[in-house]
């Protein structure tokens, strides 16, 4: 999948490159779409333990990804020329640092930074009414990285307990840098986030009266309508006269 234009970054020089020099998990947090990533602490990145297993899942550019990840952002400069070999070290490293931040962010210092967030609500509002725009929590419907593009990642909400489309825009953002664990996880470290549930429903109403269930889908779908005989006419017109 390519990644969506770099275009979150406001402060540049004229030559391209950036006057305070961010590094580049702050610039890749800062890019459109992202802020349902955090800044994975680099000290984490560094230690080879929480890596496992990941240099043979990415790959022969893994080395230079990493390189990328723990440097300073990309100038103007190199992002204006697709034909650079950066692009697609970017897009690697744009993987790797996600499936790190899916390990991240089920570590102590992990779920707290993204409880900051979550009370910030950076991860957006349930849309059924009945939460009452209770904040959402990123998932994952998956843990396996999909470079087809077929494991977007989704919003849980913690009342409903259903899950939702995240808006990402045109930005490819895989279910598995968030992985299937840490909504409930986090619900779990964080029992002061847990919702009491409510037991508010919509009804169907027809001026002003309740459906009765005999008119419910569930219901006619066990209805028995009365078989046709074999030999029977379709209709009275198709009687022989």
């Amino acid at each position: 999948m390519e990644v969506d234009r770099y275009d979150a970054l406001d402060s540049s020089s004229e030559d391209g490159s950036s006057l305070d020099e961010p590094s580049w998990i702050s610039w890749f947090c800062l890019l459109r779409h992202h802020e349902l990533f955090c800044e994975v602490d680099p000290a984490y990145i560094q230690d080879r333990f929480n890596l496992y297993g990941l240099k043979e899942e990415i790959g022969p550019l893994y080395g230079e990804a990493m390189g990328m990840i723990l440097g300073s952002a990309p100038t103007e400069r190199q992002l204006a020329d697709p034909s650079q070999r950066i692009h697609k070290v970017l897009n690697t490293a744009r993987v790797l640092y996600g499936l790190i931040h899916a390990r991240y962010v089920l570590t102590a210092q992990g779920l707290q930074d993204m409880k900051t967030k979550y009370h910030a609500r950076e991860f957006g509002q349930c849309p059924r009414t009945f939460c009452h725009k209770h904040p959402l929590l990123p998932v994952g419907l998956g843990d396996q990285y999909s470079s087809s593009g077929d494991n977007p990642v989704q919003r849980f909400c913690q009342l409903c307990e259903d899950v939702y489309e995240a808006d990402t825009g045109n930005t490819y953002i895989d279910g598995a840098f968030f992985g299937t664990t840490f909504p409930h996880l986090f619900t779990q470290t964080f029992p002061d986030t847990k919702p009491v549930r409510n037991n508010f429903k919509y009804v169907p109403r027809v001026f002003g009266f309740k459906l009765h269930k005999s008119t419910q889908p569930e219901a006619m779908e066990h209805i028995e309508w009365p078989k046709r005989q074999k030999n029977d006419p379709d209709s009275e017109f198709d009687s022989p006269g």
